[in-house]
């Protein structure tokens, strides 16, 4: 037999309709996203919504919806595969001006979030944990490699007076002479003290002018060790949150 008053039953009914619609936004779960936001300043508008809707449907990559919220943009899909292959592409043709990452949207209607319902959020343990994956600027690595090369061979060079002038062109060197005796010497030079250098093959007619590349094997190695380096500072920052068992290798060429 019921005990209670009719308006304490009428109350407890209405809570537990209430807790019932504000519980029904974990029922939903959560949608494969591609998150794109500015990677400067700028802000993010209907511009650039436009922009990669055009760039999706061009390359026919399959996604469910793309919407502008909060200052960045959020493309939905239906498996990881599409998810991956659409956030390569995007940040292939965005270029360096937004930033894109993968991400998980809350796919709650509309209606229920204009009420303020919004599913609960799990914790790292609760999600099976995190994956990370960092990719090395290999373009910026060989550039510093050919900084400093550049610098020591025009030290070299110069203590001979060997050149009539040097300069960086992208990942080489060239190098002009007054003369080609003073060419010959030179390419002696570079192929006895400089191992990690050689002598690129040009279709540049010019006799008294030589363009010095990085070799393969060095390039290997200062992709190596950037990568080794990058992995031991991730490593040390992910120790320093005392995350349990952590799994970081490396994948690839640039991973």
């Amino acid at each position: 037999m019921n005990h209670y008053s009719s308006l304490k039953n009428a109350l407890i009914a209405f809570f537990l309709l209430l807790a019932s619609l504000y519980a029904l936004p974990n029922i939903f779960g959560s949608d494969l996203a591609v998150q794109i936001s500015s990677a400067g300043d700028a802000a993010i508008g209907e511009t650039d919504l436009n922009k990669i809707e055009s760039i999706l449907k061009n390359k026919n990559a399959t996604y469910k919806s793309a919407a502008l919220s909060n200052r960045r943009i959020l493309v939905r899909f239906n498996d990881t595969a599409d998810q991956l292959s659409a956030k390569d592409l995007l940040k292939k043709e965005l270029g360096r001006n937004y930033v894109t990452a993968l991400n998980l949207a809350p796919s709650v209607p509309l209606w229920l979030a204009d009420l303020g319902g919004k599913a609960m959020s799990l914790g790292l343990d609760l999600r099976g944990g995190v994956h990370f994956l960092l990719e090395v600027d290999m373009d910026a690595v060989l550039l510093m490699s050919i900084d400093k090369s550049y610098n020591e061979l025009r030290t070299v060079l110069r203590a001979d007076r060997l050149y009539k002038s040097i300069k960086k062109e992208g990942k080489s060197i060239a190098i002009r002479f007054k003369q080609a005796d003073l060419k010959d010497k030179a390419v002696e030079l570079i192929k006895s003290e400089f191992n990690d250098l050689v002598i690129l093959e040009t279709d540049n007619q010019d006799e008294l002018l030589i363009n010095i590349g990085i070799s393969e094997s060095s390039q290997k190695e200062a992709k190596n060790s950037a990568l080794k380096q990058n992995i031991t500072t991730l490593r040390n920052r992910v120790n320093e949150l005392g995350v349990a068992e952590p799994i970081i290798q490396q994948q690839g060429l640039e991973r």
